[in-house]
């Protein structure tokens, strides 16, 4: 029966400590104030090279160049593609080569990837990550 209590308590320790880990690596995952400077949003004007509707966040890759004509390859992050949906996005809500402003909180070490916050198509179509963008108001009578 000794023997027996020991298996249980060796199952039970192995199992607390597996749950601590994971619980660590969610915390970490989803701590976008740790990885992203949320105090200094910044504007991008680029070329949608690629969009990535997928679990666990869906991602868009895009295309900077600078007044030289350097070119950087950003990746902005969504939320999953089941909230995007909810906030009006679809799979084909971005084509490769559509010309965008992204408005994102960038990496606080400098690496070219962001956090979405709302992307402005070409035409003026606007997307969100907090929803759809509200109509405007009708003008006073």
């Amino acid at each position: 029966m000794k023997r027996n209590m020991k298996g249980h308590l060796l199952i039970l320790a192995v199992a607390a400590v597996g749950l601590l880990l994971y619980a660590g690596e969610v915390r970490a995952h989803h701590g976008a104030a740790n990885v992203y400077d949320m105090s200094k949003p910044v504007m991008l004007k680029g070329t949608i090279t690629k969009f990535e509707w997928t679990n666990p966040h869906n991602q868009i890759l895009f295309d900077v160049a600078d007044e030289k004509g350097n070119v950087t390859h950003w990746i902005a992050a969504t939320e999953p593609p089941q909230v995007m949906l909810e906030r009006g996005w679809t799979r084909r809500s971005l084509k490769e080569g559509d010309e965008v402003t992204v408005y994102i909180f960038a990496a606080k070490n400098g690496a070219p990837v962001g956090n979405l916050q709302r992307i402005v198509l070409g035409g003026g179509k606007e997307l969100t990550t907090s929803g759809p963008v509200p109509a405007a108001p009708p003008p006073a009578r």
